[in-house]
C-alpha cells in the first residue's frame, strides 16, 4: 500500500484498486463499490456497496476508448476509462477529514459522449486562443498542454440523471466541472498531477495493479488487460475522445 500526502492531506494508492462502478441499469443510477455481480438494489444497498448518485474527482488519468467485452451486457463495446480521486460524495465519505482514495472506473454509451462534449468544449476555445495568439507551434501540442491545465485546475462533477428510453429506464452521467474550493481539492488535483506526471514520462506507476476489470465478474466473457499508461497514449487521451484533437488555452 502506498500513500500520497500534500500538506495535510492523504490520498491511499490502494495495491490493487477496488471495483468502481457507475451502474447505469434500470432501477441503480449509483456508484457502487466493490459490489458483487448481478445484486438487486435492495441487496446492495443492504450491502453497503452503494456510493450515491453523484460525486466530484480530480482526474488523474483519461485513457483513450477502447472496445472491452464485460459479461453478457457488453460486447466489443467502446469504453473510456478514468483514473479519479473523490472529493465530495459518498465515494469520499468513507474516508473521514482530509482523505482520500485513487479509484479508476469504465464510462461508456451516453456517459461517454457527455465526458467527451467536455473535451470539444476545451478544444474549441483552445483553437479559438491559438488563432488569436497567431498560430504558434503545432497545434496538437498546443491543445495537450491547453487540456492538461484544465485537468490540473479544476473539479470534474459527475452527477447521475434518469432517462425514461423506448426499451424502459436508464440513467448516463451527466458531466461538468468547477473551480476548487478547498485546501483539500486543491491538494487533490495536486496528488492527481503527480499520478499523471508519472504516468505521461512512461514510468511504470508500480503501486497500481490495475487488475480491476480482470476480477470483474466470473461471467465476464473477456477480461481486459490494462497496462501501464504510456506518455503517446496520455496525450491522446488529452486530444479527446474519437474526434480530432484541437488546441485550449495555454496553461496558466
Amino acid at each position: 500500500m502506498e500513500t500520497i500526502k500534500i500538506n495535510n492531506s492523504v490520498f491511499l494508492i490502494p495495491p490493487s484498486q477496488p471495483k468502481l462502478q457507475a451502474n447505469c441499469a434500470k432501477e441503480y443510477g449509483q456508484f457502487l463499490l466493490d459490489c458483487p455481480p448481478k445484486l438487486t438494489i435492495l441487496e446492495a444497498q443492504a450491502g453497503g456497496y452503494l456510493k450515491g448518485n453523484k460525486a466530484d474527482f480530480a482526474i488523474a488519468i483519461s485513457r483513450p476508448d477502447r472496445a472491452l467485452t464485460i459479461n453478457e451486457n457488453f460486447t466489443n463495446e467502446p469504453f473510456t476509462e478514468l483514473w479519479v480521486i473523490p472529493v465530495t460524495g459518498g465515494l469520499k465519505d468513507q474516508f473521514k477529514g482530509p482523505a482520500s482514495m485513487l479509484l479508476s472506473f469504465l464510462i461508456h454509451r451516453r456517459s461517454k459522449d457527455n465526458f467527451a462534449g467536455l473535451y470539444n468544449h476545451f478544444a474549441h476555445r483552445a483553437f479559438q486562443q491559438w488563432c488569436e495568439e497567431g498560430m504558434p507551434g503545432d497545434p496538437k501540442e498546443f491543445c495537450y498542454q491547453a487540456i492538461a491545465s484544465v485537468l490540473k485546475n479544476y473539479i470534474f462533477c459527475a452527477e447521475f440523471q434518469k432517462v425514461e428510453g423506448t426499451l424502459g429506464t436508464y440513467w448516463f452521467i451527466q458531466w461538468s466541472y468547477r473551480n476548487p474550493q478547498s485546501d483539500f481539492e486543491k491538494d487533490a488535483l495536486e496528488a492527481a498531477e503527480m499520478i499523471r506526471t508519472g504516468a505521461e514520462s512512461g514510468a511504470t506507476v508500480h503501486w497500481v495493479t490495475n487488475d480491476t476489470y480482470e476480477r470483474w465478474a466470473s461471467n465476464a466473457v473477456t477480461a481486459p488487460a490494462l497496462p501501464p499508461v504510456s506518455e503517446t497514449e496520455a496525450r491522446l487521451s488529452l486530444q479527446g475522445q474519437n474526434q480530432t484533437a484541437m488546441p485550449q488555452g495555454k496553461r496558466k
